[in-house]
């Protein structure tokens, strides 16, 4: 019997496994997507389905939190990943950062190297079947969850994980053993993403390596991501009520709106496309909990990752939330089987304290981003404000390298913006650079509407 089983064989599905099993548990990991085979980076990204994980062949940004994860828990993989053509960013994160680094990566090499120690790890069974439901008993107050189901039969277990993504099934599994969720907040994001992956040229290298580099419009942000073995991903996102969406979607008219976009330029002139242009809707932020007033809805069974809290890609901080959330979870591993029920509230509460405030600033965001990218199909203008965080950034680009460094932090998640502004010097820097700064129409962007829609026809 394995004390605890994994549902959903994803980064974070495989990170959680590790990282209990290197604290003594016996792990069963069920994914229905098949291993890597083992070959090249260009094996993992070109020949390895992954059906179950539909982002893969997008770009990613593995942040700086990503990284300091995977060295406090599983150094060994850090170096698989070095040794496997995946690199270290350029960021300078500043004093008392250094041993910080973001990841370069495209999303399946990355995902490869961890399965394959996540296979080397005595500890660890990997099942390649699907979960179709959980096995449970009356606890004192409510359901506890003794095993999952396969269709391969019963999996008796003192834990399950649900790592199963922003598809799980968590809602129906609950509802089938007479349990529920306690909160399942749920907000569209009228985006659709579009990302290709290039080589870059001979004799050519990456504009830069603190990325990602981006190019916001009123209409669309587009983002450049430097990746493993040397290549890039440019990306855009557009609102499902833009009309040109599907023009944007040609791999020649694509390239033709990189090339014009000032901050896309530059790495435009540098790549040879490897992919097609690659598609993904349905983006949204979702935030379930199994916690009511302090009490969890069932024991046994908990949600991390995307199953727990998915954020709209535009912040990129998907895996990062994920595998900050599964670090949380280790550090409870020694009431898996004692206690469950503190297990679930335990990393619910946790949840809610580190991760909540930054699913509750997306959601914020992500409502202004509606709204603004419907005003900029019509040509309206960009809007300037009031913001510490950019304000950062905007004075790390005109030299100030502390500013930049806080910035880094910040957008890496190894920081908050309180907690850099506790600096009194640089706190100071930000509001005479604030006092300067107008709220309002801040002109058309980079490229105009008019010019995108015309790249397009």
């Amino acid at each position: 019997m394995a004390d605890v089983a994994v549902a959903g064989g994803g980064l974070v599905g495989q990170v959680v496994a590790l990282m209990l099993a290197r604290r003594g548990h016996q792990v069963v990991v069920l994914d229905s997507d098949p291993d890597p085979m083992d070959g090249t980076a260009e094996d993992d990204f070109f020949r390895w389905p992954r059906p179950g994980v539909p982002q893969g062949q997008h770009g990613h940004v593995f942040r700086g939190r990503v990284g300091r994860v995977l060295r406090e828990e599983v150094p060994d993989v850090v170096e698989a990943m070095l040794a496997h053509g995946i690199a270290k960013a350029g960021f300078d994160f500043g004093k008392g950062f250094e041993d910080d680094f973001a990841l370069m990566a495209r999303r399946p090499v990355l995902e490869a190297v961890v399965r394959r120690v996540v296979h080397d790890e005595p500890r660890i069974e990997v099942r390649i079947e699907r979960v179709e439901g959980l096995d449970a008993v009356d606890g004192e107050a409510v359901p506890r969850v003794v095993g999952l189901r396969t269709l391969g039969g019963q999996i008796p277990t003192d834990v399950v994980v649900d790592c199963c993504g922003r598809r799980s099934l968590a809602p129906k599994w609950l509802a089938e053993i007479g349990a529920g969720l306690a909160v399942n907040h749920y907000q569209p994001c009228d985006l659709h993403y579009f990302a290709r992956h290039y080589r870059l040229r001979p004799d050519t290298d990456f504009p830069n390596t603190t990325f990602p580099d981006g190019a916001f419009t009123p209409y669309g942000p587009f983002l450049a991501m430097a990746e493993d073995n040397a290549t890039f991903c440019l990306a855009g996102g557009l609102s499902k009520a833009d009309p040109y969406r599907p023009a944007f979607r040609d791999s020649g008219a694509f390239d033709r709106v990189m090339a014009a976009m000032p901050g896309m330029q530059a790495w435009a002139a540098v790549g040879t496309p490897i992919t097609d242009v690659q598609l993904m809707g349905g983006l949204a932020n979702r935030r379930r909990s199994l916690l009511n007033r302090g009490r969890p809805t069932v024991e046994g069974y908990l949600l991390v990752g995307d199953a727990s809290l998915y954020t709209n890609a535009t912040f990129g901080q998907g895996v990062a939330l994920g595998f900050w959330q599964a670090q949380a979870l280790a550090h409870r591993a020694d009431l898996i089987g004692h206690n469950n029920a503190e297990l679930v509230r335990g990393v619910e509460k946790w949840t809610d304290r580190v991760l909540g405030p930054r699913y509750a600033a997306q959601v914020q965001v992500d409502e202004a981003m509606i709204e603004g990218l419907r005003a900029g199909l019509a040509g309206g203008p960009m809007m300037r404000r009031k913001d510490p965080g950019r304000a950062l950034l905007a004075m790390g680009m005109e030299g100030d390298a502390e500013a930049a460094s806080a910035f880094y932090r910040i957008d890496n998640l190894l920081s908050t913006v309180d907690e850099v502004l506790t600096d009194a010097a640089l706190r100071s820097r930000v509001e005479a650079f604030l006092a300067d700064v107008e709220e309002g129409p801040a002109g058309p962007g980079p490229l105009p509407r008019a010019e995108f829609e015309s790249i397009l026809r």
